[in-house]
């Protein structure tokens, strides 16, 4: 074992170091398949690997619900239990996963003395000296300390890691409880702010999802359960052939006419902006470098995606697009057409329309896109209305998620510098 010293403003953390081995105890895992474990009610509760690596975060409060399946079978479950319960401060690696994410870990956090056993495709572990709550389950899956387990993994397809491998790594921590705890709660502070926020932003996507079925006329329905006071009347049925016309403009890359991409979560995007997403595409027409231009207004969908919600209003800039996209302007207010071809029943309602088989990727012609019909509001006062109340939501779910996402990556960046 040994020490380092660490300045963090005026003050002088003490760090130690020692071998994994000197520090943890391995316990007993078992090999339950997800087959065998239940989401309902049960007695005993059982880590999966899969859990850890997508499910959980660092530190997993069992007396918080968190989804942790049960074992079906109580006499299994009791005998495993009898084996090897796991406790408050145990840790749980994660020792498979189909990239470099294994080795990530949990740190078990209960007080009701939650019965519960590491399952499949995990390697529990034990603090042989004491730590302060929460630190462990923060270090361990820090780049300091991950960055070590990095040259053990195995594997090509399925990468993993071992225990034997796990003991060659070097565990740092404060000497002083009272630091370890500083650091375990500036964390736990910023997993409390993510967690609400994560809320705020699901709550304002129901509202919203619920908004578009409640203020326009579902199947069957000639006005919405839900209207704004002052208006009345039937809403009009009309063809969106009526209401959008094919845009065919074709453009190169220019100063005015930038290049963007177009995802299905978010609509035209710059290219830079681009989130991996198996369903997101920005394709280059390298040979010919032609592309479709799209102006401010516009609706856009991709044709083999529509019916997972790849319809948008551009709503950032003029520019071009790949050929693959279908681009349609509008004479009518773009923002409440917006609001009637990304509502949830009428996409539905798309995937009647699609063509092809099961080998070959359906996809929706511009030509049965424009016989679709769509219920209009016949006041544009009221179309107006509508907008400015989804714009508003709109606006309150981006600052939310902007939000969000900048908290993820001040933990995300603390996790790379606060650990040696």
């Amino acid at each position: 074992m040994n020490t380092k010293y660490i300045h963090i403003g005026k003050s002088t953390i003490l760090w130690e170091k020692a071998s994994f081995s000197r520090v943890f105890k391995f316990l007993k895992n078992n090999s339950l398949s997800r087959a065998e474990l239940s989401d309902g009610n049960g007695n005993v509760k059982n880590i999966h690997y899969g859990d850890i690596l997508i499910k959980f975060s660092e530190c997993l409060y069992t007396d918080e619900g968190n989804n942790i399946p049960y074992i079906i079978n109580d006499n299994i479950a009791y005998k495993l239990l009898k084996l090897s319960p796991l406790i408050n401060g145990d840790i749980v690696f994660a020792d498979a996963a189909e990239d470099n994410t294994v080795g990530k870990c949990i740190e078990i956090i209960t007080h009701n003395n939650t019965d519960l056993v590491a399952g499949l495709h995990t390697i529990p572990c034990r603090p042989t000296i004491k730590f302060a709550e929460g630190f462990l389950g923060y270090y361990l899956n820090s780049t300091t300390y991950h960055n070590q387990l990095l040259q053990y993994i195995q594997g090509t397809k399925i990468s993993s890691i071992s225990k034997k491998s796990i003991c060659q790594t070097i565990i740092s921590y404060p000497s002083e409880i009272i630091n370890q705890q500083k650091i375990a709660s500036y964390f736990q502070s910023l997993d409390s702010l993510i967690q609400s926020t994560s809320k705020k932003l699901a709550s304002l996507k129901q509202i919203k999802a619920a908004s578009l079925q409640s203020m326009f006329p579902q199947e069957g329905e000639t006005v919405p359960k839900v209207r704004f006071k002052g208006f009345e009347g039937e809403w009009e049925k009309e063809k969106l052939s009526k209401l959008l016309v094919e845009r065919h403009e074709i453009s190169t890359i220019t100063d005015k006419l930038p290049q963007l991409s177009f995802t299905i979560s978010e609509g035209i995007i710059y290219p830079d902006d681009r989130k991996s997403n198996k369903r997101d595409f920005l394709i280059k027409d390298i040979v010919n470098k032609k592309y479709l231009t799209t102006y401010v207004g516009d609706i856009i969908y991709n044709p083999a995606n529509v019916i997972y919600g790849a319809i948008h209003r551009n709503s950032l800039c003029n520019g071009v697009v790949s050929p693959i996209y279908k681009i349609f302007s509008t004479e009518q207010d773009s923002n409440f057409m917006e609001c009637i071809v990304r509502n949830p029943t009428f996409i539905s309602q798309l995937s009647m329309k699609t063509e092809g088989t099961v080998t070959k990727l359906k996809t929706l012609k511009p030509e049965s896109f424009l016989e679709m019909i769509v219920k209009i509001a016949p006041s544009i006062n009221e179309q107006q209305k509508i907008t400015s109340y989804f714009c508003n939501l709109d606006k309150q779910i981006s600052l939310q998620a902007q939000r969000l996402e900048k908290l993820k990556q001040i933990k995300s960046a603390c996790l790379d510098k606060m650990f040696v």
